[in-house]
């Protein structure tokens, strides 16, 4: 239940807080007091789309905040899943700014608004006139008899075996267009495959190939370039290496006389090592060299080839090509791999198909025992609400194909009294009908199951006399088992309270601000009489006040 709403910076109220207790809780006040603005901040923190415009000019943002208590074992299990701290005294908080965006929090954890929603949903159950459009969606129905047929939890698993069912649906039109795109690429495929294959391609061969290719498209510059080092590496008949061999002959011969030379002439020995060496690498190198133009040829061939695979598949190197290979290998081979992975949806789809059906058939079972009891208790509701002449009727069907509430379909038809036809419910029933239907649907509903937090927002609109007693009466009555909170006009409402909350409008600061106090017993006999008689309170009104609080 909700224990607490503060609501700061929104519309016309500054700052309050409301304690909210168990039972039934009625709040009233004048037309624009400003009882829909605590509604509105009621449907704020049930997770409703924000206006910028509920933010006055003076504030930075509007807050609501929201304090429920609720049961560990009823909840601990969604805050685990979504890694919220769990706390008995859950509190809900939305943040607006004046620019229109807002944040969402649960006990001080920022969660995403449709998270909010989920965790309010079960939390807080609003009920306006608006909501009366909801009777045109047979939802409701299908709760209500569930619900009074004690098979929730039946309807929930099926209801993820749906979601099962859906997910491998739509996995098996992914890999079945899949399959025929392959179909239809596969010779395409194949040629590309082949070019690439035929190519027997080797890592780091293209850098071999372009290196060979250069040496042989310049031989004539290298040739001419190997004599001239031939020329120069012979001074007067004498080589480079017989040269610098006499030299450290020399530097020896001066070692004996110092020690610097010795160490002179030990770099000399090792420069003539490594001269030598590399005359002997360079001359076999140039007596090696030769041009060979069908060699020429090929290797240019097999460097455009490459180069050419290589542009054509917008890629950079060999590896890359040899990797694209091994890809369409692979997906050339994959022809069984799809009617494998089909076959394996196709199984897992019929063994949920059965599990939904098996499901779905009970819970249509007991759907079917239990309508004539709902059915029943509805017209006994009706008939405390002037409707006692009204029939309602839900008609069960089954169906081959699988919907959210398994294989039913629920029409819901309506006979105003004795002398009408009878019609599907939505399309006959006057506004006022309507209201009073809906009301009849979760009274029945709330003495079955344990709804969130109920709000009523002039549910009562319209109605006088003996019915808005009676509204009073059933308020009262389902107050015993939930927490009802209801935004009314009627004093018979009014006086079956629990407890009675007022809003009403203060000048402060040359500015109009709306506000809320919880009634005492004799605030509450003139708040009742001025229900009754207006403004100028009769002592007749506050005689009647007395009598519809006892």
């Amino acid at each position: 239940m909700i224990t607490k709403l503060i609501i700061k910076n929104y519309i016309l109220i500054e700052e309050l807080s409301i304690d909210f207790n168990n039972g039934f809780s009625v709040i009233t006040g004048e037309t624009g007091a400003g009882k829909s603005i605590i509604l509105g901040a009621l449907n704020l923190i049930s997770g409703s789309r924000v206006d910028h415009k509920i933010v006055g000019p003076k504030f930075q943002k509007c807050i609501i905040e929201g304090e429920f208590n609720i049961s560990k074992n009823s909840f601990k299990s969604f805050f685990d899943s979504n890694d919220i701290d769990f706390d008995e005294n859950t509190i809900i908080r939305r943040e607006i700014l004046n620019n229109g965006k807002s944040r969402a929090f649960i006990n001080d954890s920022p969660v995403k608004l449709e998270l909010l929603k989920l965790l309010s949903k079960r939390l807080i159950n609003i009920h306006n006139q608006n909501q009366i459009n909801i009777l045109s969606n047979n939802d409701i129905f299908y709760n209500l008899i569930d619900s009074y047929s004690d098979q929730l939890n039946e309807v929930s698993e099926y209801r993820e075996y749906l979601n099962q069912f859906l997910n491998i649906n739509k996995k098996l039109n992914t890999l079945n267009k899949e399959k025929i795109n392959f179909k239809n690429n596969f010779e395409y495929n194949k040629f590309i495959y082949d070019e690439i294959d035929k190519m027997n391609l080797i890592e780091d061969e293209k850098l071999n190939l372009e290196e060979t290719f250069n040496s042989l498209k310049n031989f004539d510059k290298m040739s001419n370039l190997f004599d001239e080092f031939k020329s120069f590496s012979n001074i007067n008949d004498e080589t480079v290496q017989e040269r610098i061999s006499k030299i450290s002959n020399i530097v020896k011969r001066t070692g004996s006389y110092s020690k610097d030379f010795e160490s002179f002439h030990n770099r000399f020995e090792k420069i003539n090592i490594e001269i030598e060496d590399l005359f002997i690498s360079i001359n076999n190198y140039i007596n090696n060299l030769s041009f060979d133009q069908n060699s020429f040829e090929k290797i240019q061939n097999r460097l455009y080839k490459i180069n050419d695979l290589e542009k054509k598949h917008n890629v950079n190197s060999i590896s890359e090509l040899i990797n694209k290979k091994d890809q369409l290998k692979l997906l050339l081979n994959d022809s069984e791999g799809f009617n494998k992975k089909i076959q394996k949806l196709n199984d897992d789809l019929s063994y949920v198909s059965e599990k939904m059906l098996d499901i779905s058939k009970k819970v249509s079972k007991k759907r079917i025992l239990f309508k004539s009891k709902i059915k029943s208790e509805i017209e006994t509701v009706f008939k405390n609400l002037a409707l006692k002449n009204s029939k309602i009727d839900i008609k069960i069907t089954e169906d081959n194909q699988f919907n959210k509430n398994g294989i039913n379909n629920i029409d819901v038809f309506y006979t105003p009294n004795s002398k009408s036809e009878s019609n599907i419910l939505s399309k006959i029933a006057s506004g006022g009908e309507k209201s009073r239907i809906l009301f009849a649907i979760k009274s029945v509903l709330a003495h079955q199951i344990n709804l969130p937090t109920l709000v009523f927002d002039e549910i009562d609109s319209g109605m006088s006399g003996e019915i808005a007693n009676t509204i009073g009466k059933m308020m009262k009555a389902i107050g015993l088992k939930i927490q009802i909170i209801s935004i009314s006009h009627l004093p018979q409402v009014a006086s079956r309270a629990d407890h009675h909350f007022k809003v009403f409008k203060s000048n402060i600061n040359d500015g109009i601000v709306s506000n809320i106090i919880k009634l005492d017993d004799s605030k509450r006999i003139n708040e009742i009489a001025a229900m009754i008689s207006g403004e100028n309170i009769t002592e007749s009104a506050i005689n009647q006040a007395r009598e519809l609080l006892k």
